[in-house]
């Protein structure tokens, strides 16, 4: 019985001492991986410089029936969509665009800009008076 609690005593302090250790600054490597294990390292560079993320992604916000869009959208971006109005909008090229999003009341969508640079003309399907101009450069 006494050889029981002593074993169950050793293994209770190994288990402590390979906790502590994993913590432990001075083990070469550890710092580093709990790091990227917290924080992603393509996230750290994105939130650092901003870069990526403006050149592959852009936002169009829709608010009291009127298109608010960037100066420009990279081809091929990813380009969200956010709806502050209550009734369904969409974003429908005019011409031969090859996108048509319809985003309801509150919500957001996203889709993917065109590949070819210039501009196109937008409207909204359910608004008509709604117009704006896309440019992919």
């Amino acid at each position: 019985m006494k050889i029981r609690h002593g074993l169950s005593a050793l293994m209770f302090a190994a288990v402590i001492a390979g906790t502590s250790a994993c913590g432990s600054a001075t083990e070469p490597g550890t710092a580093e991986a709990t790091s990227a294990a917290a924080a992603p390292e393509s996230a750290v560079t994105t939130a650092g410089t901003g870069a990526s993320a403006s050149a592959e992604e852009a936002t169009i916000t829709i608010a009291d029936f009127e298109y608010v869009m960037p100066e420009t959208i990279a081809p091929g971006a990813t380009v969200t969509v956010i709806n502050e109005d209550d009734a369904p909008h969409t974003v429908t090229a005019k011409d031969e665009g090859g996108f048509d999003v319809d985003v309801s009341g509150g919500e957001t969508v996203t889709f993917t800009a065109p590949d070819e640079a210039g501009e196109y003309a937008v409207i909204c399907t359910y608004h008509p008076a709604m117009s704006g101009t896309l440019v992919i450069g």
